[in-house]
């Protein structure tokens, strides 16, 4: 494998402008092209190819083949124009410009899928209730199988290219390669048995299992092309480095209520900095600003950073911290909290107000519970607590 990464890595540098940079929106936007028109030229040879075997075999499974590979034709052809759109300007409609449209394509690649093992099916079900004989000949199945090694250089190629720029669209399209590879395979096996065993209803049958196995790959790559249209989760390593880079600025204490929205073409980060309050508002804003610099450098699209002051506490404070810790750590379902701060609301009654963490797999349904169930512990455990107010973290903030 290492040599094919070789192999690869010097078709990258010979084919596209500065292939080491994949952060760079336009360098993804040339990996995507690539593997576009590399399969579209792919597919299309490999449709005529297999139409002229199966007309001349009479074989419903090879015809039905060689649609799926019509269908990879289409899909690629989806994937340049998704890529081509998401290489366009941001307009006045589209301020955030057209990047997910790469989000798109998979979503219309299911469909095609699905589209393709339907004909099949059909095609299947005729020859499995009227079988008819295949017109075999020795170098059929030896042809079939040349294009097979085609097809399994070219899925192992646009997955390396789609692992580079961690696009789903492009490894969804590497997908379908390895799954035709692999459909081809099974449509040689069945003619060979076919021809073997004198039963050419085998081809029906070895279409059918083509059939379903288009039908559970369409499901799963429309699901997992869902889950980024509706919104995705940041992955743990993109939050770990958001983390990294705002703390390595000076006077940045820690951060939390990180917030992503991925456009494909750009990110739009909020996140709030905790600052020592000691340092003034004017250093605060200023160590704010040096934050959204350097992340917008790291991630481009729009940063902005909210500034939570770091209050120094007294002894008595502390004291009332402490004993909120004790109580915080008493509910499974509360992870963490920040933002602590007590309010004099008399000199006789005080305020505590905190921004509460929950875990992943809590409900939004039972944050107001939870808070209420919180702020009455602290009523029974802290002296002079007028009232509380807890805010729970929405799930889509970390």
């Amino acid at each position: 494998m290492k040599f094919l990464d070789r192999i690869n890595l010097a078709i990258c540098k010979r084919s596209i402008n500065d292939f080491a940079d994949v952060d760079n929106q336009q360098v993804r936007i040339r990996y995507g092209l690539l593997a576009g028109w590399l399969s579209i030229f792919t597919a299309l040879a490999l449709f005529i190819v297999k139409m002229v075997l199966g007309v001349m075999a009479g074989s419903v499974s090879v015809v039905a083949d060689a649609f799926h590979a019509l269908s990879h034709l289409a899909s690629s052809v989806i994937l340049v124009v998704s890529f081509w759109i998401t290489s366009r300007p941001a307009t006045a409609k589209t301020p955030f410009g057209h990047g997910r449209m790469e989000q798109v394509a998979p979503l219309i690649m299911s469909v095609l899928l699905f589209v393709a093992g339907m004909q099949i099916a059909e095609r299947s079900v005729h020859q499995i209730a009227d079988p008819h004989a295949l017109h075999y000949w020795t170098a059929l199945p030896w042809i079939l199988l040349a294009t097979i090694v085609v097809k399994e250089w070219l899925a192992q190629f646009i997955r390396f290219l789609g692992t580079r720029v961690e696009s789903h669209a492009i490894l969804t399209t590497a997908s379908h390669h390895h799954i035709d590879a692999g459909i081809t395979l099974t449509v040689a096996g069945g003619l060979i048995a076919g021809h073997h065993f004198h039963r050419p209803e085998i081809d029906g049958y070895i279409g059918m299992l083509a059939a379903l196995w288009l039908f559970y790959y369409g499901y799963h790559h429309g699901k997992e092309a869902i889950i980024p249209i509706l919104g995705q989760a940041p992955s743990k390593h993109m939050l770990t480095r958001i983390r990294e880079t705002a703390k390595a600025v000076d006077g940045v204490e820690n951060v939390h209520e990180i917030i992503v929205h991925d456009y494909g073409s750009r990110y739009m980060i909020t996140l709030h900095a905790e600052i020592p309050e000691s340092f003034g508002p004017d250093k605060m804003h200023g160590i704010a600003e040096t934050c959204e610099a350097r992340l917008r450098k790291t991630y481009g699209g729009e940063v902005v950073c909210h500034t939570d002051p770091l209050l120094e506490h007294s002894p008595e404070i502390q004291a009332i911290e402490e004993s909120f810790k004790e109580l915080v750590r008493g509910i499974p379902s509360i992870t963490a909290y920040h933002d602590f701060r007590v309010v004099a609301e008399s000199p006789e009654r005080i305020i505590i107000l905190a921004d509460i963490d929950v875990t992943e797999d809590t409900p939004e349904t039972e944050f107001t519970g939870i808070a209420s169930e919180l702020e009455s512990r602290v009523k029974e455990t802290i002296p002079n607590v007028a009232y509380c107010s807890f805010y729970v973290t929405p799930k889509f903030a970390y």
